[in-house]
């Protein structure tokens, strides 16, 4: 019975840590949207791009799930890092497109891409 229950833990363990949906890269799909290139690392960190093709970030970002759609993203601005900002990300793992919220307010709807490397930025 032991030797089930020891075989079986590692298994329900790994089971119950997947991903959060609000973890990759995303591309802005708004027009409104501030920001438009977002990279939520899995690692906790995020950055958010003004431009597609920018190579530094405009806000440099930690992040936690707060639900299961749902992170928490306190920012600084990387040219003025008195100037924080806290931003919500909702992902919906099934359209695979998000929303960058500050406050109550919607800034832009993202739609999911494979993340960039940022050994290669």
């Amino acid at each position: 019975m032991y030797r089930l229950f020891f075989l079986l833990l590692p298994a329900l363990m790994l089971s119950a840590c997947s991903p959060h949906p609000g973890a990759g890269g995303w591309a802005a799909i708004t027009d409104s949207a501030p920001f438009e290139r977002l990279e939520i690392r899995f690692n906790g960190q995020a950055d958010l791009y003004t431009l597609k093709d920018d190579k530094k970030a405009a806000w440099r970002c930690f992040w936690a799930a707060k639900d299961d759609e749902t992170a928490q993203m306190k920012c600084v601005e990387a040219n003025n890092a008195n100037n924080e900002q806290v931003y919500w990300f909702r992902a919906d793992k099934e359209s695979k497109e998000g929303s960058l919220i500050f406050g109550k307010q919607v800034l832009g709807r993202y739609t999911w891409q494979p993340p960039t490397d940022p050994e290669e930025e």
